[in-house]
């Protein structure tokens, strides 16, 4: 059973002959309970205490989970931003190199198409050298045949027979330039 300061100071002891001095009991009485009374109110105080550390604790558990949450969170965030990233730099990476694979090889077709043309221009050019030449050989021969008093004979002119087409250009007849539209 459990005594309350209450108890204490209430507590009737039977009288005896010879027994103790009863203001000496009751004091003592008093005391006591007087002690037990801040002992209980101490125990009290360090209950509540107690409840308030453990609920701070408990919000601090709490805080601290939310916390570690976060961070793994935002650990996992990070790594999802990174891989991300370099997804999109390889991607990026890829198509760069693409598009400049595809510009290579549009510029190489071009180098191709322009030797092309250029040779088809060399000879077209000399096509149109070996006409100059036979209407100049043919109009020598018509003024020698029809007027050969007019006709003076003239150094002999360039013979394109037996010659590298492929190496004329402009260094080789480098006079020549025909008019057009006559």
């Amino acid at each position: 059973m459990k005594y309350t300061p209450l108890d204490i100071q209430r507590r009737e002891f039977e009288k005896v002959f010879r027994g103790l001095e009863e203001s000496e009991v009751r004091t003592f009485l008093h005391e006591i309970a007087g002690e037990w009374e801040e002992l209980l109110a101490e125990n009290q105080k360090a209950r509540e205490e107690i409840l308030d550390n453990r609920e701070r604790l408990r919000q601090y558990q709490d805080q601290d989970r939310i916390f570690r949450e976060t961070l793994l969170q935002a650990q996992r965030t990070r790594e999802d931003v990174l891989d991300g990233a370099s997804r999109e730099k390889e991607l990026i990476v890829r198509e760069a190199q693409f598009k400049a694979d595809e510009i290579i090889r549009e510029a190489q077709q071009h180098v191709v198409e322009l030797e092309v043309q250029l040779r088809n221009l060399k000879m077209e050019r000399l096509k149109f050298l070996r006409e100059v030449e036979s209407l100049m050989d043919r109009t020598r021969r018509h003024l020698q045949e029809d007027a050969p008093d007019i006709y003076l004979a003239a150094p002999p002119t360039l013979n394109l027979e037996g010659l590298d087409l492929s190496t004329l250009d402009d260094q080789t007849f480098p006079n020549f330039r025909p008019k057009l539209g006559e």
